[in-house]
């Protein structure tokens, strides 16, 4: 998700401190029979202190993945402490100070942190309607946009690395290679090929089912295994009872191909990648392995962007999908997952 940036969100809670001070300053006044400075000081110090710690553990909060309500929870319980710790602070000064404050405290320490607790939450709601729905509201309208951008980004990647000059004119050269020697295999690449990309050039959807996606790329693996007979192997293991989740259109291509390219094809003998698709109730788990000399997983492969598109791929399409990489000598594991949905 796009971060807001920095200057409109401090602008943003800087504007919910001078409403929220200046409404609980009305109401004072009206209620008090003496509003004094020092009163109308402390309803300020008490606000900034609530929404200050509200803001803190709102941005930690948005780098983590987890439940709206727990979310809640934990903004809640911030701003009753926050709330209680500042009316505690409060008693603590005028106890301290009789001749700054001569009338004293009227609440105990005790008072004061239950009483505080619950004018926190009430602060609360008041901060998530001035601060933090419109800061979901912009984020999610980012995310929109850049969800809508990605695809096309997606669209054009898919076609560039399904109709890529090389892949096809290296493709026709061995076909053109096995007219003489094998024509049964030559014909079969050539059936293939052709279904490659007559499938890219017709899919309209964002999504397809795995039965779709994997068929897909044994028609792909079939044509590369061709082109290096005898140094690539491809091993599939998918589970049946995933065949008819659905997942975003050829997201695992690029990582198939990276796991030729810059793995499997690595190693002076050649090697194997291996895709494994399984699921439980709740997630679907696509793995690609090859035995190459492996990579830093910080850091892109060497020529290829295409983990970088699958990453933002993967993060735009849920809040529960995730893309973890495990990479040392002789051996690269890229796994993908994603909540279960089926058609």
């Amino acid at each position: 998700m796009s971060p807001e940036p920095v200057v409109q969100g401090r602008a943003r809670v800087g504007t919910a401190i001078l409403i929220t001070t200046a409404v609980l300053w009305l109401l004072a006044w009206i209620s008090e029979e003496r509003f004094t400075a020092r009163s109308a000081l402390g309803i300020a110090i008490w606000v900034s202190a609530v929404l200050g710690a509200l803001t803190i553990v709102a941005r930690g909060l948005g780098t983590r993945r987890m439940p709206i309500w727990r979310q809640l929870l934990i903004l809640a319980v911030t701003a009753g402490v926050a709330s209680s710790l500042t009316d505690v602070a409060f008693v603590l000064v005028v106890t301290a100070l009789p001749d700054a404050f001569p009338d004293g405290s009227s609440r105990t320490l005790g008072a004061a942190a239950v009483v505080g607790f619950f004018d926190g939450d009430a602060l609360f709601g008041f901060w998530a309607l001035l601060v933090e729905l419109p800061r979901r509201i912009g984020a999610e309208r980012r995310l929109e946009q850049e969800r809508q951008a990605l695809r096309q980004e997606a669209e054009l990647a898919r076609i560039r690395s399904a109709l890529e000059p090389h892949f096809v004119l290296n493709t026709l050269n061995t076909i053109a290679g096995l007219v003489t020697e094998d024509a049964a295999e030559a014909r079969n690449l050539i059936a293939t090929l052709g279904d490659l990309l007559r499938d890219v050039m017709q899919e309209s959807r964002s999504h397809h089912t795995v039965r779709e996606e994997v068929n897909w790329l044994r028609g792909f693996a079939r044509i590369l295994e061709s082109r290096h007979y005898g140094r690539l192997a491809f091993a599939w293991d998918v589970d049946d009872a995933v065949n008819d989740c659905i997942l975003p259109v050829l997201l695992l291509q690029p990582l198939l191909e990276n796991a030729v390219h810059h793995g499997a094809l690595r190693r002076p003998e050649g090697g194997r990648v291996v895709l494994r698709i399984a699921g439980d109730t709740r997630y679907l788990r696509c793995v690609v392995e090859d035995e190459g000399p492996g990579f830093h997983p910080d850091t892109a492969r060497p020529e290829g962007k295409g983990l970088e598109l699958v990453r933002r791929r993967v993060a735009l399409e849920s809040a529960d999908a995730s893309l973890c990489v495990d990479s040392k000598p002789g051996e690269t594991r890229v796994e993908v997952i994603l909540p279960r949905r089926t058609t």
